[in-house]
């Protein structure tokens, strides 16, 4: 596995940071960085804008599933009502690794790095996420999408 470059600990802190805001217990952030190297947007696992997070929508988590952006399209949403182009850019994530539905959104907007950092042992204990990170690595090599996972363990 290659080792992280010190701007890639970078911007993997900053993605952690911006999971922090996440009301939701599973708490996923991430920034993506334009070619350039300049951060140009944020996003966490939340609910869509102008809708109210209540205690009672994320305390159900069928009503809570139905309402949350995942943080890496949120981040494609955020950049998108700016005006921002992805294309070439490198996305960072915190939290858990790309799900196949957002894999699909990060390889249309011409993302071509990502990035991820995640608690292993929170990874697998859902075989539902360990497919769909699957199924997002297989989409991003033939995509072209370069993917460099890190992993921790919550005992460490």
């Amino acid at each position: 596995m290659p080792d992280m470059s010190k701007w890639d600990c970078r911007y993997l802190d900053l993605a952690r940071n911006v999971s922090e805001w996440s009301k939701d217990r599973t708490r996923v952030g991430a920034v993506v960085v334009s070619e350039a190297g300049q951060v140009v947007a944020q996003g966490y696992n939340g609910f869509p804008r102008g809708v109210a997070d209540t205690i009672d929508r994320l305390s159900d988590r069928e009503t809570k599933l139905k309402y949350v952006v995942h943080a890496e399209m949120n981040c494609i949403y955020n950049a998108c009502h700016s005006g921002i182009c992805l294309r070439g850019s490198s996305l960072y994530v915190h939290g858990l690794p790309v799900c196949s539905e957002c894999a699909k959104g990060v390889i249309q907007v011409g993302v071509k790095r990502v990035v991820a950092s995640y608690d292993m042992d929170k990874f697998k204990s859902a075989p539902h996420w360990v497919e769909s990170g699957e199924l997002s690595k297989s989409m991003f090599r033939e995509a072209g999408v370069e993917c460099m996972e890190f992993t921790f363990s919550s005992l460490e």
